[in-house]
């Protein structure tokens, strides 16, 4: 995470503000500020919470490939190969790591791969990031018929020991570091 200065040649860090001291109202206008200056940069697309739009950019960024328009349903990233890329994301803190992670659902499967980044809930670091092919994802995915689509959950263990997996953490991860 980078630095900034006041003008005095000061630098404070996110870690140096506490924010025990701000009203819920300046959090969540920082929170905002947050998210417009990462869209003006280019890392996520919305002002959504940015696990989701994070991931897509590292992922496209990562098949060196192009970012779908935001109404498409099915793929999110087109790989510079071609292949079109679903891209899911959760954000754990560390007492989860272990446990079935549940993405959200898939309600069409015409896509090639997906991939599966995860976040570690404090820094956001990229925890995992495993890619599998669009068979392997829809029959371990199980249906959820109260939301029309289907959802697949696993430990990231159980992930990366399905058919096809290949394992893109380090990938990402440098994508993240080179934002």
């Amino acid at each position: 995470m980078g630095d900034r200065t006041d003008g005095s040649g000061a630098t404070s860090t996110p870690e140096s503000i506490n924010f025990r001291d701000l009203s819920v109202g300046a959090l969540l206008s920082a929170y905002a500020g947050i998210l417009r200056e990462l869209v003006q940069r280019g890392v996520i697309r919305t002002s959504s919470a940015p696990a989701g739009d994070l991931a897509e950019t590292l992922a496209a960024k990562t098949y060196d490939g192009a970012l779908a328009p935001n109404s498409e349903k099915s793929w999110d990233i087109r790989a510079f190969d071609g292949r079109l890329i679903q891209v899911k994301s959760r954000v754990l803190a560390s007492m989860s790591r272990t446990k079935p992670v549940q993405f959200s659902v898939f309600r069409s499967w015409d896509f090639d791969a997906a991939i599966f980044v995860v976040f570690d809930a404090e820094t956001y670091e990229v925890l995992a990031a495993i890619e599998l092919p669009m068979q392997s994802v829809r029959e371990k995915a199980g249906d959820v018929a109260w939301v029309g689509g289907s959802r697949l959950t696993g430990s990231l263990a159980v992930l990366r020991a399905l058919p096809g997996a290949v394992d893109r953490t380090e990938n990402v991860a440098a994508a993240l570091t080179a934002l």
